[in-house]
């Protein structure tokens, strides 16, 4: 009879651990475990990627085109060049064969699989294109705005957002400014836009000048005036024209008494 008792005993014991195991395979296999489900209660996601791009030349060989990222709410990339080529990069370069029109596609995801797609066509010319490294002002761990220097000369803001949501410089003090020389074509007009706030208060929101790099004459000398509030990026544009034998252009911004924050700086020749 004992014997009976035991062997009941752990039949039963047996069969617990199967449902047991049942269960739990159940449980594991349910939503209850499920992490790629949203929490109670949790909000839907409303706010969807927009693909969008921009792009430069290299100034050293005009079919390495470098390309930046211009893309709202993603964080994962998948570029398409042609004939195969492809990147993951968030900001990659690519070499074409030489001079045409390349469609080029981007398609931006966020990570709960939301895509968005663009093409956009990209031109490779044969000639010097002028432009600027970091045209946001946030590079890291070395900027090309430190006047040569290799860092920053400025405080990085977010405050009020900047343009396409990028980055921006900020300039409160005198030991703060912005400098970047760049290659141009010699006795060509040129229009640099970029966009800035500033505080209402003072006569100015910086000291601009551009000039030829190599030989220190002026192309441009003037004051940057006061936005008319603090918290909104305007944007703004100078034109001018290389000398005859420029080879180099610099462009500075120096403090002026005034805080002040500069993003999304451009140049295009007219």
């Amino acid at each position: 009879m004992k014997n009976k008792i035991n062997i009941f005993k752990k039949r039963t014991l047996a069969l617990m651990c199967v449902v047991a195991a049942s269960l739990f395979i159940g449980c594991v296999g349910s939503d209850a475990f499920r992490d790629d489900l949203p929490d109670a209660g949790s909000k839907a996601d409303t706010i969807f990627p927009s693909a969008n791009f921009d792009y430069t030349a290299s100034q050293d060989d005009f079919t390495v085109i470098n390309f930046t990222d211009l893309s709202s709410e993603a964080n994962i990339y998948a570029w398409d060049f042609g004939g195969g080529a492809t990147s993951t990069e968030r900001d990659p370069s690519h070499t074409f064969a030489g001079e045409g029109v390349y469609p080029v596609s981007l398609t931006a995801s966020d990570a709960n699989g939301e895509t968005s797609s663009v093409t956009i066509d990209v031109a490779v010319v044969d000639e010097l294109v002028a432009a600027f490294q970091c045209p946001d002002f946030l590079c890291d761990p070395r900027t090309p705005w430190g006047g040569g220097r290799g860092t920053s000369t400025f405080s990085g803001s977010s405050s009020p957002t900047p343009p396409e949501g990028n980055g921006a410089a900020k300039i409160s003090s005198s030991a703060q400014f912005l400098d970047q020389s760049i290659r141009v074509v010699a006795g060509a007009t040129y229009r640099i836009t970029f966009w800035y706030v500033s505080k209402t208060t003072g006569s100015s929101a910086g000291a601009l000048l551009i000039e030829d790099a190599d030989t220190g004459d002026d192309f441009l000398n003037e004051p940057v005036p006061l936005t008319s509030q603090a918290s909104a990026y305007v944007e703004y544009s100078v034109d001018f024209t290389t000398g005859a034998a420029t080879e180099n252009m610099r462009f500075n911004i120096e403090y002026a008494g005034t805080e002040c924050r500069y993003s999304k700086i451009s140049i295009e020749r007219l």
